[in-house]
């Protein structure tokens, strides 16, 4: 006769049963199993997304800034005495800027950061230069030029570290009507 059933007790319960039974793999399931579905849940998310390589050229942590030259100077009015140009999320706005002879144009820092307005790039000689930098400036603060050469010309921020982050601009100043 089999000892298990004179004695009334039955088989031993499996290994996985007594699992269950244990208040403490139950917590550790109910704890490990989300956070594991979580895990890769995000790992599947994450490849969705673009590189960082796939970025336009200058743009800070694939913000999506347009590559330079890629959108379409902003046209102003002929007879516009002042335009303005919005200094945020390291870039300014518009990109490009097309204006007439003897426009002002005013910079306005509209980010919760000081920005600067310099023109050319850092390696433009002093001589070459139509401005001197407007050296930094907190948000709600301006610096304005008029423009009085005609051609192309670069301007950048030299905030330490925005140059290099892309944040630069062209205003193209034509003689007459633009």
């Amino acid at each position: 006769m089999n000892k298990a059933v004179s004695n009334g007790t039955g088989p031993s319960p499996h290994w996985f049963q007594r699992m269950l039974d244990s208040i403490v793999f139950l917590i550790l399931l109910g704890v490990g199993f989300p956070t594991l579905l979580y895990t890769v849940w995000s790992v599947i998310e994450l490849q969705q997304l673009p590189h960082f390589g796939e970025a336009p050229h200058g743009a800070l942590h694939g913000v999506g800034l347009e590559p330079r030259g890629a959108a379409a100077p902003e046209q102003v009015t002929p007879d516009a005495d002042e335009v303005s140009v919005s200094m945020r999320s390291m870039a300014f706005e518009p990109r490009t800027l097309e204006v007439s002879v003897g426009t002002t144009v005013r910079w306005v820092n509209d980010d919760i950061i000081d920005h600067a307005v310099a023109y050319g790039t850092p390696d433009t000689p002093a001589a070459e230069r139509l401005f001197e930098e407007s050296g930094d400036f907190p948000q709600g603060e301006s610096f304005t030029h008029t423009f009085e050469t005609p051609g192309q010309h670069d301007i950048y921020c030299s905030t330490a570290g925005h140059y290099e982050a892309g944040m630069v601009m062209s205003v193209i100043v034509t003689e007459g009507g633009s």
